[in-house]
């Protein structure tokens, strides 16, 4: 099982983040094997065996992860409180100031990015590809952590695997569009085309608000043990599972 896992401490306890990898759950080719998408053709029960395979090793309670239908879009959820959907349609962006509550973000190019502010235990797990670097989701998810009482001076980031600028060639108008917002985003192939790096674009983003930014993991189109949907096509969806503890 390959993941790579992170911690900080603050006045209101420890936030956690854990991304995951393809190595070290359940499903069969071409999911294989640490799928954690429900809509991608997977098998059920592996794909629901996979999830708790993630709380299992972050040691969260499995019956209090929250996951997204994700759609691309800028639209971020707070969520929390006994009667909490296990899943929320039609967002990019969860964040949660309930303890031992993991929200999760999945991606297979796109980027997933964990958001954590240790001193007040706000915490995000946000899904970004080109069009939500440009629609600023991870804004949306700051002010929506600031709104909670999150101290906007006090919160990292760390953005996860994720396919690179030089892998994701596009159409010129489509990376002219990404560049005017992210000009960091500007990235170019090997054959000459334009390409968008959004961890870059996100990068500059994050740094721009004050917030301490680290990449986890490298190119999922490189690398044979992340899911890569343009590589592939039909495959699996690694993710991110973010959450705070009181210790």
């Amino acid at each position: 099982m390959t993941n790579w896992r992170g911690e900080v401490s603050g006045a209101a306890g420890t936030a956690h983040w854990l991304f995951t990898s393809r190595r070290g759950g359940s499903s069969a080719p071409p999911f294989d094997d640490w799928n954690l998408a429900l809509h991608v053709g997977d098998d059920q029960a592996a794909v629901l065996r996979n999830r708790v395979a993630v709380a299992r090793a972050g040691g969260f309670d499995p019956q209090r992860m929250v996951m997204m239908r994700q759609c691309h879009s800028n639209a971020v959820e707070v969520v929390g409180g006994a009667d909490q959907p296990a899943e929320i349609q039609g967002v990019d962006g969860l964040v949660t100031a309930e303890p031992d509550r993991a929200v999760v973000a999945l991606a297979a190019d796109c980027v997933p990015v964990a958001l954590v502010e240790p001193q007040s235990g706000i915490v995000a797990a946000v899904h970004s590809g080109w069009q939500g670097m440009v629609n600023d989701v991870v804004g949306a998810a700051l002010a929506a952590m600031v709104d909670l009482g999150a101290d906007a001076q006090q919160i990292r980031a760390s953005l996860g695997p994720a396919i690179c600028g030089q892998c994701y060639p596009v159409p010129p108008e489509r990376a002219q569009e990404a560049a005017e917002a992210w000009p960091d985003s500007r990235a170019t192939a090997p054959d000459g085309q334009p390409g968008i790096d959004v961890r870059a674009g996100l990068r500059q983003r994050l740094r721009a608000a004050g917030v301490l930014v680290e990449y986890i993991g490298g190119c999922t189109a490189e690398d044979p043990e992340l899911f890569s949907y343009r590589r592939d096509g039909l495959t699996g969806r690694q993710g991110v599972a973010v959450w705070w503890t009181r210790s």
